[in-house]
């Protein structure tokens, strides 16, 4: 058994997936020095070691003549190289990889994650409850990651007049929270949720966050508008509650969650 980093078709419910009938899901991970490329119906890793790029990707367990059928699949040697290198965990999987001059003038993939985007939570969509039943095909997995520069805090206005969750550029402050890997019509409901593109309630926000392992890549996350932003908000008791139970879950650092439990103690 051996270990294969896929990132485009073959990762689970898109259309090459049952190639890999028989193998075992090994969890996501990411990959360092890659760039991902817009190539039809899918995607084209290849390379570049000097933007320190990150991809997103998903680890299977294969044998061999499952290696061999993924050979067959990728056009293995002369349509991709396959590559063992090591993923974001230590450990090492083969990767398929194309070359640059296949990718020449093409453009890359956001985010560098195939049919799906990763989005930063750092407010009630921590919940693993309220976010499966917003994100209908959400795995259930996350990565706890913190994000530089912003501050965190009760100062987005809801249309009750509570308070909810925000984060405002500020140097020297920062705040924890979960990536999530999204797929389309999931984020469709999220920027619904969140009043994205509304100009009234969030914003989307391309921004960079860096895991404990040192992973230091670009998500997307919900920002309020200057707008809806006001100091001195209280959430109510069962908002407060998500957020708690979210970092919990997750178990972010201890030091973020009595910050939080600050935060949150003059909920009425």
């Amino acid at each position: 058994m051996t270990y294969v980093f896929v990132y485009g078709s073959l990762k689970r419910d898109l259309h090459n997936h049952g190639h890999l009938r028989g193998a075992s899901f090994a969890g996501r991970a990411r990959l360092a020095g890659v760039r991902l490329y817009f190539l039809g119906a899918c995607p084209m890793a290849v390379l570049d070691q000097a933007a320190r790029a990150w991809i997103h990707g998903e680890v299977f367990r294969v044998d061999r003549a499952g290696l061999a059928s993924l050979d067959a699949l990728e056009g293995y040697p002369d349509f991709h190289g396959r590559h063992r290198l090591p993923l974001s965990d230590g450990r090492m999987a083969w990767v398929y990889l194309g070359r640059r001059e296949q990718v020449a003038g093409l453009k890359t993939v956001p985010y560098g994650d195939w049919w799906s985007t990763p989005v930063f939570s750092y407010g009630s969509n921590m919940d693993p409850e309220q976010l499966s039943e917003r994100c209908t095909r959400w795995d259930g997995l996350g990565l706890v990651a913190r994000l530089e520069g912003w501050r965190w805090g009760i100062l987005k206005r809801s249309i009750t007049g509570a308070g909810c969750a925000g984060i405002v550029p500020m140097a020297g402050h920062h705040c924890w929270g979960v990536v999530h890997h999204i797929v389309p019509d999931d984020l469709a409901v999220l920027d619904a949720k969140e009043g994205a593109g509304t100009g009234r309630h969030y914003e989307r926000e391309t921004v960079a966050v860096t895991t404990a392992a040192g992973e230091c890549f670009q998500v997307l996350t919900f920002v309020p508008v200057p707008q809806a932003r006001s100091e001195g908000l209280v959430a109510t008791a069962a908002y407060a509650g998500r957020i708690q139970r979210g970092a919990d879950y997750w178990e972010l650092p201890n030091p973020w969650r009595q910050t939080l439990a600050a935060w949150l103690q003059t909920t009425p």
